[in-house]
């Protein structure tokens, strides 16, 4: 296998990174199309964001050893394929259970992007330079996101669901062949050869790590708790079309965009430490809004508070990446698994939880919100602690 330790092409690392969050976040619009379609709640038919998480957070779990032993580039590819064949079977499945299964695989392989180019970055990079160019990725990868729910929202209005599915299926094959063409091997031997996940599990006792992972996991929980409760609270409640849904949902996935902006500018000059720390001030002010706002009947109401909710999203991911990351760097890969098994992993908690516990008001999603911004901040208190 040839070493070369030169970053690979960033749109192609962008692609790869973005196939994830599309697939999250491009079905969002279709739950109210599902559930009327397979006969099943609204809880139930949310399931269809949650198994993916799931399968998301649990194979990120495998993707990052593996990467470690036979080398980030046959992993990706394999992980694409995979995400393929989940595309298909959720295009034939006859019901519910059979969109699940293919969801569940979509998962699986989808986590291959987010875990594998997190993790070829600090191959090449340094802690400071990683944080400033996950942000510029997270950056560039936004775009995908923000206009997935649009498009779902009109395949779903004007057609069907399931070409949502076909478009994902597309996505992938082209992105495998970019990969083969494009992406070259950047683990060293060494990193290949170590044990994997074992090696990596004593961070866990570094306060650094710990402290970051769950600063990590609950500021990217407000995001996906977000993403369980919304679509009811907008649609339903507020009574947005799905489509409108989508166009509003562009001023978050804006927030987000900026915040990476941001790091990918600054995270070199001040440090990903004071990137962390300014990232709890959007944080308070978004969830001061959402309760200041909580009466009002616009899906304004909800979009302009989440703002400031993914503004900081933006301050927090690749900086509490990078640093996670940094602690070890031989076992980068399984670090990268671990970090984005308890991101996506608890943010899929807490949308099962968001999509189920519903009620005729948003205070429900507020609290969560909530719970999650001061766990986020907490995390942040143990990680500086530990340094």
């Amino acid at each position: 296998m040839t070493i070369i330790k030169r970053l690979p092409p960033i749109w192609l690392l962008v692609l790869c990174s973005a196939i994830g969050p599309v697939a999250m976040t491009i079905t969002q619009p279709a739950a109210g199309h599902i559930m009327a379609e397979f006969s099943s709640s609204y809880g139930v038919a949310q399931l269809v964001i949650t198994v993916y998480l799931v399968a998301t957070a649990c194979s990120a779990l495998v993707l990052g050893p593996l990467s470690d032993r036979f080398g980030r580039r046959p992993v990706m590819i394999g992980g694409l394929g995979l995400f393929f064949f989940g595309s298909i079977v959720c295009i034939i499945s006859p019901s519910l259970e059979v969109l699940l299964v293919g969801r569940f695989i979509q998962g699986c392989g989808g986590a291959v992007g987010m875990t594998l180019s997190r993790a070829i970055i600090r191959d090449v990079r340094s802690m400071e330079e990683s944080a400033s160019l996950i942000g510029y990725i997270n950056m560039a990868m936004v775009v995908a996101p923000m206009i997935g729910p649009m498009l779902g929202g009109l395949l779903t209005e004007t057609e069907s669901w399931r070409l949502i599915f076909a478009l994902l299926a597309l996505y992938s094959a082209l992105i495998v062949i970019a990969v083969c063409k494009k992406q070259n091997e950047t683990a060293t031997r060494r990193k290949i050869s170590s044990s994997g996940l074992l090696s990596a599990l004593p961070l866990f006792a570094n306060r650094q790590f710990s402290g970051n992972i769950i600063n990590l996991m609950f500021a990217s929980g407000m995001f996906f708790a977000f993403i369980g409760g919304a679509p009811y609270i907008v649609i339903d409640i507020i009574g947005a079309n799905p489509s409108e849904y989508g166009y509003y949902f562009a001023i978050s996935a804006f927030g987000y965009l900026v915040g990476n902006l941001f790091t990918g500018r600054y995270a070199i000059r001040f440090g990903p430490a004071k990137m962390l720390v300014l990232a709890m001030y959007p944080t308070v002010i978004g969830i001061g809004l959402f309760w200041a706002l909580s009466s009002w009947m616009h899906p304004l109401a909800i979009f302009v508070p989440m703002f400031f909710i993914t503004l900081a999203n933006g301050l927090t991911v690749p900086n509490a990446t990078a640093v996670a990351l940094s602690i070890r760097p031989e076992v980068a890969g399984a670090a990268s698994g671990i970090v984005s098994f308890t991101q996506v992993g608890g943010g899929a908690l807490l949308s099962l939880i968001a999509g189920f516990g519903h009620g005729m008001t948003r205070v429900p999603l507020l609290i969560m919100l909530s719970f999650c911004a001061v766990m986020s901040i907490s995390g942040l208190m143990l990680s500086r602690m530990g340094r």
